[in-house]
């Protein structure tokens, strides 16, 4: 990676002088070519689309949830695949999954936001920064529901893992949509994620 040392001295005399930054900077607030340098010196580590927070700043799901929070209009949440990133980490998403209430008027169209409808009740949503996201349980059970088996797999392991979802109960709790999309196959996903964490959890070493 280019640094300050090594970098083209006509670049170096057109960076602007180092400044206090606060935890998150976009990259439309600084410009291209100060987003450039700060990266390149280390002032600056890649969080999530044109979004980057201070080399002293720790990624925390606070810092992810505020990282999103521009696509989020009211009444809606970051859900699914961006909420398991917002809760527990691992590779950020492509783009922003924002679920608003079935009937509200849809955002615009954006490049970074894919918008969904959905029931968002007040016990299956938390506020991280300012942003509204789905709880990690409440997300546990739409990527069960509406991913790919082997993505959903995957992020309810890590939530599991990350934030302590008891997957017995989250199955359980499918059974009060019983007959709506998705929800046997994300019963069956979720016992048999339950009882493979039970394994991870007894197993010696």
């Amino acid at each position: 990676m280019t640094t300050s040392s090594t970098a083209p001295p006509a670049l170096v005399r057109l960076r602007p002088p180092p400044q206090a930054l606060p935890a998150l900077v976009h990259r439309r607030d600084v410009g291209p070519l100060a987003w450039a340098g700060l990266l390149a010196d280390g002032h600056l580590v890649p969080l999530w689309g044109g979004v980057a927070r201070t080399a002293g700043t720790a990624e925390t799901p606070a810092v992810r949830a505020a990282a999103l929070a521009g696509l989020v209009p009211a009444r809606g949440a970051v859900g699914r695949l961006s909420a398991v990133w917002v809760h527990a980490g691992g590779a950020a998403p492509r783009r922003a999954t924002v679920l608003v209430g079935a009937g509200t008027r849809r955002p615009d169209a954006h490049p970074d936001r894919w918008v969904a409808e959905a029931r968002l009740p007040a016990a299956d949503v938390v506020v991280l920064s300012g942003t509204v996201v789905t709880t990690p349980l409440r997300t546990v059970l739409d990527v069960a529901r509406w991913e790919p088996p082997t993505v959903a797999r995957a992020a309810v392991d890590r939530l599991a893992d990350r934030c302590g979802v008891d997957l017995a109960a989250a199955a359980a709790v499918l059974d009060d949509l019983e007959g709506h999309r998705g929800v046997r196959r994300a019963r069956a996903l979720l016992r048999e994620a339950a009882g493979a964490a039970g394994t991870r959890a007894v197993r010696p070493g």
